[in-house]
């Protein structure tokens, strides 16, 4: 416990140490809580926005890839540049449809 300063000759380094360590126990506790949670909130947009980004650069990259497979497919039969990104657009629409379809099949209602 801290002194009078009439009777204890060290009360200013007691008074001192009481201070830092109860500055010391609030960083502990409250400073050091909320810096990981706002770490976790930055680190978490980051992620979602690289995700979200690299989904869009994959499905370019697979639309990219059926329009020159079709163009491949083709040849010189008579389906130009303009059908084969017209027919790549149908095929990964059909896809995603699909694929989102069978997502949609295989969620579950929230328990009531």
């Amino acid at each position: 416990m801290i002194g009078n300063p009439f009777t204890n000759d060290d009360w200013a380094a007691e008074t001192a140490d009481r201070v830092e360590n109860v500055v010391g126990v609030v960083r502990d506790r409250v400073t050091n809580n909320i810096v990981k949670v706002v770490r976790g909130i930055v680190f978490g947009l980051i992620s979602l926005i690289l995700g979200v980004a690299l989904l869009i650069i994959t499905l370019i990259m697979v639309t990219r890839a059926v329009q020159s497979g079709i163009s491949l497919i083709t040849g010189n039969s008579g389906v130009g540049h303009s059908r084969s990104v017209y027919l790549s657009y149908l095929a990964c629409g059909m896809l995603m449809l699909t694929l989102g379809g069978l997502f949609m099949r295989r969620r579950r209602a929230p328990d009531t």
